[in-house]
């Protein structure tokens, strides 16, 4: 009788890095938006992103999206928006990325620089 063993190849990869883009100046008015982008590198399976403003957790309302990236993984990225106000300037945005590879988050940080205009 033959016997047939089949192996599956695995190409699980952890992200190697995390990226922030986008506007971090504004004017304080009530209405202006800073818009940030988080973008891992190709990962397998993708990664997970989480954002933190200091040390709070904050939540995109918006999805996280998947673009085919290297070697059979996926780029992760994902949008957050801030309302520019007086009491979040100077504060840390991070964004972190992380998989069931991982055994750490990788992370990008960027600082808030909020202006106000004075009458």
């Amino acid at each position: 009788m033959d016997m047939c063993i089949r192996i599956l190849y695995s190409d699980s990869v952890p992200p190697g890095y995390a990226i922030i883009a986008g506007n971090t100046t504004a004017y304080a008015d009530g209405t202006n938006k800073l818009r940030l982008t988080c973008r891992t590198d190709s990962s397998n399976p993708p990664s997970n992103i989480a954002w933190y403003r200091g040390s709070q957790q904050v939540t995109s309302d918006q999805a996280a999206s998947l673009s085919p990236g290297e070697y059979g993984g996926n780029v992760t990225s994902q949008v957050m928006d801030f309302v520019a106000t007086r009491n979040i300037d100077g504060q840390v945005v991070e964004c972190r990325a992380t998989n069931v590879m991982s055994e750490n988050n990788v992370t990008s940080r960027v600082h808030l620089d909020i202006l106000c205009k004075w009458d």
